[in-house]
């Protein structure tokens, strides 16, 4: 079995594996505490909440599944697979980690939450396969990028290509939502709500060029927006919006690329039946809601595939 950590902004998530299958054993996802009205959380803050649910799945963990037959741990280390990405969260499961790895005698992955997100996605929708190479959408509070991806036998190479030159995603979602009263984060709440006003309303948006576009300006229409219309009828016009910038971004890529949604923000299932009723001209994948937001199934299986390379050699 394989174990997968993963300490993001808001959520403590841990996975086992089974090495045959990659089908999961054991799951765990806590989300992090946020006070009421509130909209995040201090790094400072997030770590310390990490260090205790850390030590409370593992509590639990070790009631279904035995130590012993833990091949190997892989756990997120930073944001994103590039030089400089570091967020203090990250180090309190690569801690705990290295600490478990070091008592069980067992080999130690280190994987970008980004690249967590990927696999997750990848995992847990219609794919076949792993592709060569791919279009992925990380759309999330902290993240609203494009990316080329190419498949390498550690995980991924990921080169970004585009997405929001200022806000993200998730933040426009959480900071309307708390304004509308909803508890942090918000995007599964709204969504719920959103369903009960259906209408095709959105706010048009133009690019800044084929790959980028800003959103900030989009945060004081919606914040207008709630004042003459009922949350509902705003939550739906949020997401509509962003499924039709998402339109605008994914049309003019080669069309002989999947294009792979991943992030918390792909979990919203009204942004992914907008993408995929209107983008019919290629293959479009979402990863199923639950693995869509922070987990660490997509690091766990990550951490599987190089665990059976490194034993066939």
């Amino acid at each position: 079995m394989i174990l997968g950590i993963d300490t993001s902004c808001y959520t403590t998530s841990m996975v086992v594996v089974s090495l045959e299958s990659g089908a999961p054993i054991y799951e765990k996802n806590q989300s992090l505490t946020v006070k009421p009205g509130e909209r995040g959380l201090r790094q400072s803050e997030g770590f310390f909440q990490h260090v205790n649910r850390l030590t409370e799945t593992f509590d639990d963990l070790v009631k279904v599944v035995s130590p012993s037959q833990i091949r190997a741990i892989a756990v997120s280390s930073r944001p994103r697979p590039i030089e400089g990405s570091y967020m203090p969260v990250f180090q309190a499961g690569l801690l705990f980690a290295n600490n478990i790895a070091n008592a069980l005698g067992v080999p130690l992955y280190r994987y970008s939450h980004q690249e967590g997100h990927l696999m997750a996605a990848i995992y847990s929708s219609a794919i076949e396969e792993i592709p060569n190479n791919f279009y992925g959408l990380h759309l999330s509070g902290g993240t609203t990028e494009l990316l080329n991806v190419e498949t390498n036998e550690d995980g991924f190479n990921i080169t970004c290509i585009g997405g929001s030159l200022d806000l993200n995603f998730g933040q426009l979602i959480d900071r309307i939502g708390v304004k509308l009263g909803f508890t942090f984060p918000c995007g599964k709440q709204m969504d719920e709500l959103a369903q009960s006003e259906p209408h095709d309303d959105y706010f048009k948006l133009k690019l800044k060029d084929p790959e980028h576009f800003n959103i900030s300006g989009l945060e004081n229409k919606y914040l207008q927006l709630i004042e003459t219309k009922s949350a509902a009828y705003s939550c739906r016009h949020i997401f509509n919006t962003i499924a039709w910038l998402l339109i605008q971004l994914v049309m003019p890529l080669d069309n002989s690329q999947n294009v792979i949604f991943s992030g918390g923000v792909a979990s919203n299932s009204i942004v992914e039946s907008i993408i995929k009723n209107k983008i019919l001209d290629r293959q479009v994948f979402f990863a199923k809601p639950e693995y869509a937001r922070d987990n660490a199934l997509g690091i766990a299986e990550l951490g599987r595939l190089k665990y059976i390379r490194e034993q066939s050699l």
